[in-house]
């Protein structure tokens, strides 16, 4: 591993970067401290093929605070790297910051998964992360373009009106772009949680015919008139969405045989309380 001083002329951004965009204010702040202490620590760069000029491979954030600072020139590590190993390297940065834009994240994600032709166990593999989260960060990409871009990574209690990866969540579980995009808006305009997005997805659902109807009142008004479940059934109705919600594609192999086994057990098990259940109503 080379460090070396290089000129910030010589330095250019890679425009494959996954991370798309950087919060002024905390550039700034970033630029003050170099000001103040230095580049602490240096930023990672390959040289390209004219000999003279170095992309950046991490280290972006820093590259351009130092040239808010005033800098000439900056510590950097010289890696040889081929396209893909710059990629992993910069995907796997970013993963490690909190404020990555939860969009760019499936983006860089896919690039790799396209780029080594990786299936999603293999890309989960890779990265050190479980098939699940790697199947729901793809999935943002579902969403159309202007809801993935309003989707925010969130760090404590989001701010009211915020579209958090757990609304994406339930807004991908309607089918219809149309519907996920006004129920996006529906979610900035009443400023509605999660908890309230994923019932309102659930009444859209179990009543698609009315979901103009559904859309136009307050969400408030929707979810008061929804049945209230009370009893054994508020445990029926979690397992339900339990089961509605299992990627079985992404489960280990070694899962599926005693999942089916258990899963026709309780057809069993279904069947017999049901013939039960209605002999007591009558």
């Amino acid at each position: 591993m080379e460090i070396k001083l290089i000129a910030l002329d010589q330095i250019v951004e890679d425009p494959d970067q996954p991370r798309k965009g950087y919060d002024e204010e905390s550039l700034q702040g970033l630029a003050e401290s170099i000001r103040r202490y230095g580049l602490i620590n240096p930023i990672t760069v390959r040289i390209l093929p004219d000999g003279e000029t170095y992309q950046i491979v991490t280290g972006e954030r820093r590259w351009r605070a130092a040239q808010i600072a005033g800098l000439q020139a900056i510590p950097c590590i010289i890696k040889e790297l081929d396209i893909e190993n710059v990629t992993t390297e910069q995907l796997i940065e970013n993963l490690q910051r909190e404020d990555l834009a939860p969009i760019d994240k499936a983006r860089a994600l896919k690039q790799l998964k396209d780029n080594r032709r990786l299936s999603n166990r293999e890309l989960a593999q890779m990265l050190g992360l479980s098939d699940r989260t790697i199947s729901i960060w793809l999935g943002l990409l579902e969403l159309p373009e202007e809801v993935g871009e309003q989707i925010i990574a969130t760090q404590g209690r989001p701010p009211a009106g915020s579209i958090t990866e757990s609304h994406a969540r339930s807004l991908l579980e309607l089918d219809d772009p149309e519907l996920q995009t006004r129920l996006a808006e529906k979610i900035r305009e009443e400023e509605l949680t999660s908890g309230e997005t994923a019932a309102l997805v659930r009444t859209l659902r179990e009543d698609p015919e009315r979901a103009d109807e559904l859309l136009e009142q307050p969400a408030e008004q929707v979810l008061a008139s929804v049945p209230e479940v009370r009893g054994p059934a508020i445990e029926v109705r979690k397992f339900r969405r339990y089961l509605e919600g299992l990627d079985v594609e992404a489960l280990h192999p070694s899962h599926l045989s005693p999942l089916e086994e258990e899963l026709e057990l309780l057809l069993e098990v279904i069947a017999d309380q049901l013939q039960t259940l209605r002999a007591e109503i009558g």
